[in-house]
């Protein structure tokens, strides 16, 4: 073995030292840069002076400072920084996640699976502990990068995709081709809007109260999820001019259906919650025990008609009560809006 000394003297390049002898005199001093189960590729080769210059230099004891160390082999992590969101790590350098010598981890990362990004967003870990629910891909061996990209992103929060469309990546069956009215935030692209990403003290990871149940007595604190966005004014009185469109005259059919001490339908008696394929998210059939009847709803300019074999069919019009209208222009497309 080339001594310590020997390498000092001479220098590793002008004595063209095979990798093995140039490695044995760094660990001689450093025998902590090594024992990992996964090895940095220079370290596994056996040449230090691929990062670090073994005598002096301007940057801390490497060939080049931060970033651009490591960019010297990979410049494809390199090039995707020019997109237009990139993670605030890095501006602390590589060693902010992955350890440059080795370690137990894949990668070299510093800690397992989503405790990594722990170590800089505790706020998110905080809230998984506390939570009813938690997003399934977190805890899985990829963690956050489930979802985000680990260096840099064209879309906001270093999602590799944005809105609705990284979500349908794994959510495949949500929303059919058929399925053309869809809920105002998915038209916006933002699941969000109900579904929190990460953790939620709600099942489905609801960011409100949704009950599961088809029957539920109506208090204020009731659908706490759906009146996040909605005025809750169309449950409020037996009769409204303008609360809700659905109504015969003035009469409320909101209310008449769901402000009950027993027996209140609750919001997906009636409506599908993502996408469908009748105006105003109305289902095409209802759940009954153990059948599903179909609703029959037809809608018109002033108003409509249902009959969904829990009763007769029903007209309503809000200009003339209890009229029979011809059945609306062909169905609305987009955007689903209160009936």
């Amino acid at each position: 073995m080339i001594s310590l000394c020997a390498c000092l003297a001479y220098g590793s390049e002008e004595l063209k030292l095979p990798a093995s002898a140039l490695k044995d005199p760094c660990i001689s001093c450093h025998p902590d840069k090594t024992d990992f189960r996964y090895v940095h590729g220079p370290v596994a080769s056996g040449d230090c002076t691929f990062c670090h210059h073994p005598h002096e230099t301007d940057h801390a004891g490497l060939v080049a400072e931060g970033a651009s160390l490591c960019f010297a082999c990979h410049v494809d992590t390199e090039g995707e920084l020019k997109k237009k969101t990139v993670h605030p790590a890095l501006s602390g350098g590589c060693t902010s996640c992955h350890d440059p010598h080795g370690s137990a981890e894949k990668k070299f990362f510093t800690a397992k699976g989503a405790g990594l990004c722990y170590q800089c967003h505790p706020g998110v870990e905080n809230r998984l502990k506390a939570a009813k629910s938690v997003h399934p891909p977190i805890q899985t061996e990829r963690g956050c990068a489930s979802c985000h990209a680990p260096h840099a992103s064209d879309a906001e929060k270093l999602l590799p995709k944005a809105g609705k469309d990284l979500c349908l990546g794994c959510h495949k069956g949500l929303i059919g081709k058929e399925q053309t009215v869809l809920h105002g935030p998915i038209q916006d692209g933002a699941c969000t809007a109900c579904h929190d990403p990460h953790a939620a003290p709600h099942e489905k990871l609801l960011i409100g109260g949704y009950s599961a149940e088809f029957y539920l007595s109506y208090s204020e604190s009731a659908y706490e999820l759906c009146f996040g966005c909605h005025n809750r004014d169309l449950l409020r009185f037996p009769e409204t001019s303008y609360a809700t469109g659905f109504r015969d005259g003035k009469k409320n059919l909101h209310y008449l259906h769901v402000n009950r001490k027993d027996r209140g339908k609750s919001c997906k008696a009636c409506h599908v919650v993502h996408a469908g394929e009748n105006p105003k998210l109305i289902a095409d059939k209802v759940p009954f025990n153990k059948w599903s009847l179909p609703i029959g709803f037809v809608k018109s300019e002033t108003g409509g008609s249902c009959a969904p074999g829990c009763h007769k069919k029903y007209p309503y019009d809000r200009i003339t009560p209890g009229k029979e209208a011809a059945p609306d222009k062909p169905a609305e497309k987009g955007r689903a809006k209160t009936r």
